[in-house]
């Protein structure tokens, strides 16, 4: 059945520039609760197969830190942005994230893994696989014994952590999701600077608790002193709890949360004592900023209290994974911990239940097809349209890519989606490779440009505009810039807090020195050596990040 698709498919686009082999991936819809399409879902792609080892151990992939893997959606027309989190050219085992634009609820959506390709000698993982709502995500992957700091943040915010106490390559063992850590419950603990959340929250990892032998508590999770203003807490009871108070705590997985209005909440919300039995579990904590909290335990609701968020959360202390705040000495966790997740928002049920069961059973979350040759699969791309950015400004999108490998007349059309699913045809070019969007209001939309020549058909990748709630704060000038300094008008009369220079695959190059030269006029100071290009400035708010496009000449 999976071998029909791919031929059928194959009649209508064209594989990627070099690529040898292709396989399909189908994500079953029976395992997304019903509703509306889940956007911008990071999938979780896990594979263990001898055609994925390396070339050198007699499978297909040409580089041994699984550089050429890539993902496409609708065969080969739209390459998908993807994160490689573990590859072993021995046994050809893969764990890679696979950001899905819109991921149908009702619907088997199929995308394509594409690998073989000798010239590819550097990463295409990118940190546009979360969005902008992830304000961190430690998969736990990397050596805690290595360089400081260890493990490192897949998001493009940068907040790595710091592995503490006896750690080292004997604490990285095979996890729910490629690697995890084990910790000793002596003073094994992962430190991560503080950042702000706001008022909207999700908190997530696996964990895996054998036993819990002493009688205090281990915490899994902690950012802010226990039962304090701004303090969020997760932690286990252990087995000999002999306070009379405190006995009926023994296993129970307890979380206590307060924001910066909960001056006397000592609440902690129960997610039950039979999580400590050797197996991996979910958790996550949801805070929506209209008030509520509820805790998922493997993907379920298993208690809530409605007193608790609807103010903002600033914790004054570092995070800590695996210990306490204060490093007190009886507070260690001695467990597994996996893929911890926070986001500045609050995440619907279906999108955490569609986390857990994704994250517990990938094989059946995703069936894979057979491998197929890349060029029977599709002809070669006689094209390719390259460095494809999409920006708002006030009153319209500003859309602009490039050609490589053109011999001839190319004609692009340009497309909008509200869903990323159903497109329209706004606009035709030929041989011009800018458009304007004047249309859109306050919404959030897609865009792709669906080139053709030769009476054959491609499309670009799918670039996504937030509503304009989230529009720029600044507008700077000169833009483009020949270097140096560069000047900008502030709006709203709030200075950005710090700033950051990223390229255009995210990449973070360093930090930017700002001054404000009014209370309505800043600059920043552009390093000398940077080529021509498309540049991301990041700008730091209290609540928020932004990022602007600026092109370099």
């Amino acid at each position: 059945m999976l071998y029909c698709c791919l031929l059928f498919v194959s009649q209508l686009s064209a594989q990627p520039y070099g690529y040898k082999y292709v396989k399909e991936l189908l994500i079953q819809e029976s395992q997304i609760p019903d509703g509306a399409s889940l956007s911008d879902f990071p999938v979780l792609v896990q594979l263990n197969d001898p055609q994925l080892r390396s070339v050198a151990n007699g499978g297909h992939i040409e580089n041994s830190s699984g550089y050429d893997i890539l993902f496409y959606l609708n065969g080969c027309a739209t390459k998908l942005d993807h994160q490689l989190e573990y590859y072993d050219p021995v046994a050809g085992s893969v764990t890679a994230w696979v950001r899905i634009p819109a991921l149908s609820t009702s619907t088997n959506t199929g995308l394509y893994m594409y690998y073989g390709n000798a010239t590819v000698l550097s990463s295409t993982s990118v940190q546009t696989v979360w969005d902008n709502n992830y304000a961190g995500i430690w998969h736990l992957s990397e050596d805690p014994g290595g360089t400081a700091p260890q493990m490192m943040d897949g998001t493009i915010n940068g907040r790595h952590g710091t592995s503490n106490g006896s750690m080292s390559i004997a604490n990285s063992v095979t996890g729910k999701i490629g690697r995890a850590l084990s910790f000793d419950e002596i003073n094994d603990y992962i430190h991560i600077p503080d950042f702000l959340y706001g008022q909207e929250l999700t908190v997530s990892f696996w964990f895996n608790q054998p036993e819990v032998n002493g009688n205090s508590y281990q915490y899994l999770f902690s950012h802010g002193p226990w039962s304090t203003q701004n303090s969020l807490n997760v932690y286990l009871g252990e087995d000999n709890i002999t306070i009379p108070s405190e006995t009926g705590n023994r296993q129970m997985l307890k979380t206590n949360f307060r924001d910066n209005n909960d001056a006397n909440n000592f609440d902690t919300l129960d997610a039950g004592n039979t999580l400590v039995d050797g197996n991996w579990h979910y958790y996550c904590i949801r805070i929506q900023d209209f008030g509520g909290a509820t805790i998922y335990i493997d993907g379920n609701p298993v208690v809530s209290y409605s007193i608790w968020g609807a103010n903002s959360f600033d914790p004054v202390t570092d995070i800590f994974i695996g210990g306490r705040e204060d490093l007190h000495t009886q507070r260690f966790f001695g467990g597994l911990m996996d893929e911890v997740r926070i986001s500045s928002s609050w995440r619907s049920s279906n999108w955490i239940r569609t986390e857990y069961n994704n994250q517990q059973a990938p094989g059946s979350f995703i069936t894979a097809g057979p491998e197929l040759n890349a060029a029977a699969f599709c002809g070669l791309l006689p094209l390719r349209l390259t460095d494809f950015t999409a920006y708002r400004n006030d009153t319209y999108v500003q859309l602009d890519w490039k050609m490589v490998d053109q011999t001839g007349p190319v004609q692009f059309d340009i497309q909008r989606s509200d869903d990323a699913a159903n497109w329209e045809t706004i606009g035709s070019r030929v041989d011009i490779t800018r458009y304007r969007d004047s249309f859109p209001q306050s919404r959030s939309l897609y865009y792709r440009i669906q080139y053709k020549q030769q009476g054959k058909s491609y499309f670009s990748e799918i670039r996504k505009i937030s509503d304009r709630n989230n529009s720029p704060t600044v507008r700077f000038y000169p833009n483009p810039s020949t270097g140096g300094r560069i000047n900008a008008v502030v709006l709203d009369a709030v200075l950005p807090l710090s700033s950051k220079l990223f390229n255009n695959t995210g990449q973070f190059i360093g930090n930017l020195k700002m001054e404000r030269q009014s209370d309505s006029q800043l600059s920043l100071e552009l390093p000398s050596w940077l080529p021509g290009g498309i540049y991301l400035i990041q700008l730091n708010y209290k609540n928020k990040n932004e990022y602007h496009r600026l092109v370099l000449q």
